[in-house]
């Protein structure tokens, strides 16, 4: 009897074992099967993930590089300067010297003018010469432009636009200021803190970080932009007679750039004109530019 027993658990024990190994093999399958299907799986989940991972590191990388070098976008310096026989001057600005011309030093109001950004603003001497030839013209290249010293900033050009004033409303009456595209930046935020008799802005803009967001959309440029000139937030305060001209076929600053600056100013001070035809880059080449910068700068 006691054998017998023995015997019956010893085959009760086999069954248990046999359950259970059964149970593993099934278990092992099962999760064979479901690896199997994962790994079917995994390659197209891998390669959405990594090519996510790879835009998200060079969309940050981009916009890390830009961050960085956005004033090498920016600012495009000539150097050195054309060949020319006006009169020199050097303006102080803090420990930097700004280096230009004068022409009719001796009459008794003066024009300031604040060019383009790649402008050699010395390729307009002659011109304004005789153009303003009841008025002294400065032009004076920004810092880091031509032979002035320093790197531009934002910051800098409007520190040295008010240097530039106070040097000249020390030997002259009625100071008028002429900004051309990025000069136009410069020129509002002087008007915005000196007596200006008359104010002409060519080809100008609203807000440069607008502009870029405009170039760059997907990143975002008005935070991360250092230099933003943004003459829409503080031209309504100009009390200065003041002249927009634009060019018709302007293909560097929106239409919409110029409206969105119109719009802010005080109708009571502001005049419009367009140059049919022109572009931002050769509106100086149409006699009626001239025409519209002489007759505003010499109206009584």
């Amino acid at each position: 009897m006691k054998t017998e027993k023995k015997t019956n658990r010893k085959t009760s024990r086999t069954k248990k074992t046999d359950k259970t190994k059964k149970a593993k093999k099934t278990k092992k399958k099962t999760a064979e099967t479901t690896g199997r299907r994962k790994q079917t799986r995994n390659p197209m989940k891998t390669f959405i993930t990594s090519a996510l991972v790879v835009m998200a590191v060079g969309y940050v990388a981009t916009a890390t590089y830009l961050y960085i070098n956005q004033r090498k976008f920016l600012y495009f310096p000539p150097q050195g300067v054309l060949p020319t026989s006006e009169q020199t001057v050097e303006i102080q600005s803090g420990t930097v010297t700004l280096r230009g011309w004068v022409v009719n030093e001796d009459s008794e109001d003066a024009v300031i003018y604040f060019g383009g950004n790649a402008e050699r603003p010395e390729a307009s001497l002659e011109d304004f010469k005789y153009l303003f030839n009841n008025q002294a013209v400065y032009i004076i290249n920004y810092r880091g432009y031509g032979e002035s010293d320093g790197s531009p900033t934002e910051k800098n050009l409007c520190s040295d636009a008010m240097a530039i004033y106070d040097r000249v409303v020390l030997d002259h009456n009625n100071i008028s200021v002429i900004g051309r595209s990025l000069g136009s930046g410069v020129a509002v935020y002087l008007a915005t803190q000196r007596k200006v008799h008359r104010l002409v802005l060519v080809t100008p803009f609203n807000c440069l970080a607008d502009i870029a967001q405009g170039i760059y959309p997907v990143f975002p440029m008005r935070l991360i932009m250092k230099d933003k000139y943004d003459s829409e937030q503080i031209a309504s305060v100009i009390t200065a007679q003041t002249l927009i001209i634009r060019a018709e076929n302007d293909e560097v600053i929106p239409a919409e750039s110029t409206d969105r600056l119109i719009s802010v100013f005080n109708k009571n001070y502001l005049e419009t004109a367009i140059i049919p035809e022109a572009g931002h880059n050769n509106i100086q080449d149409y006699t009626q530019y001239y025409m519209l910068l002489r007759d505003f700068i010499n109206r009584q």
